[in-house]
């Protein structure tokens, strides 16, 4: 085992400056598995354009919501030569871990999916599953134990700093028919300049022109009225805490965090003269504060779901809002820094 590495630990998110509940598990293990690696600046690989979306079920109930960096889950695009595709397991318990075994004899940390109900180190154990499938990262399987890496584990797991082993048996189990992220690096096939401007011209149309009701800016407007819906849901509470206001916190302000932080800081940028220097500040202090505003909305949707009342729904109603000018100014200059790209 390698011990210098801090599998989802403190490290990371001290150097990224992007603390882990700021951005989704499977983005937080594919990260760390990179560090794994020796490759440090993962920043610039990671990020995202801007998105907000409200997905719901065959039958219109809501699923999730989510930004940027899971946008294009199924098939994800990176940058600076980054590449990652999901693949199934065998569903023959004899093979589940062939595909993990393959990977980690590449030298790669690897993120899986697993069925997690039947496995006891998690959150999730004999919990029936909703929205989204949780990622961990699995570093070692041998033959009775497996060491891993899970941000959402109980108490009595053994875990330690969100590290620990769980039984091979259990995790081939879960493993079955399951995900699992195979990642790449390589050289860019792109200049810096052109995938940056890409990353800004797809925020502006996802945002302004989504191509569906709820997502962009105007799901933000709708987003009040879909809390609404769930009032006299018999689940309301952990639906509420679950599908909108932990994806809130870690994936749609963490998506704009990471963007962000690639804004106020690239030395390219900063090159390209002072209006362009004026923009990137600025969408940059835009896209924070936007950042900031959804983590007060996901609190806000907590707070309905622990005790709804009127006020707490007008409470997110106005959060919402707050996050709709923020991103609306912001997608105006991110269009005008793109400009300066061209």
């Amino acid at each position: 085992m390698t011990t210098g590495f801090p599998y989802l630990g403190a490290g990371p998110d001290a150097i990224e400056s992007l603390a882990q509940t700021r951005i989704s598990c499977w983005v937080h293990c594919l990260r760390d598995a990179l560090y794994a690696t020796g490759l440090r600046e993962t920043a610039r690989a990671l990020a995202q354009p801007v998105d907000f979306v409200i997905e719901r079920t065959a039958t219109g109930e809501l699923l999730t919501v989510y930004g940027g960096l899971d946008a294009d889950y199924h098939h994800p695009r990176f940058q600076r030569g980054l590449s990652a595709r999901w693949e199934t397991s065998p569903h023959h318990e004899e093979q589940a871990l062939d595909l993990v075994h393959r990977e980690l004899a590449r030298g790669h940390a690897v993120p899986v999916s697993p069925d997690l109900r039947g496995m006891r180190h998690s959150e999730f154990y004999r919990i029936p599953h909703t929205g989204y499938p949780h990622t961990l990262l699995v570093h070692e399987v041998g033959p009775h134990t497996a060491r891993a890496a899970d941000r959402n584990t109980r108490a009595s797991s053994g875990f330690t700093d969100n590290r620990g082993t769980v039984p091979t048996d259990e995790l081939r189990r879960g493993m079955a028919g399951a995900p699992v992220l195979v990642w790449d690096t390589g050289p860019p096939d792109a200049d810096w300049a052109d995938e940056l401007h890409r990353l800004l011209e797809c925020s502006v149309q996802r945002m302004t022109r989504p191509g569906r009701a709820e997502a962009g800016l105007a799901g933000l407007l709708a987003l009040p009225g879909v809390l609404e819906e769930l009032q006299q849901h018999p689940g309301r509470a952990r639906l509420l805490r679950l599908r909108v206001a932990g994806p809130l916190q870690r994936q749609v302000a963490g998506d704009r965090l990471l963007l962000a932080r690639i804004l106020a800081g690239d030395t390219l940028l900063r090159e390209r003269g002072p209006r362009t220097a004026a923009l990137a500040a600025e969408c940059a202090d835009l896209t924070r504060a936007s950042s900031d505003a959804l983590v007060d909305l996901a609190r806000a949707v907590f707070l309905l779901g622990r005790s709804w009342s009127a006020e707490a729904l007008l409470l997110c109603a106005r959060r919402a809002g707050r996050v709709h000018a923020l991103d609306a100014l912001a997608a105006d200059r991110m269009s005008a820094l793109a400009a300066t790209l061209r």
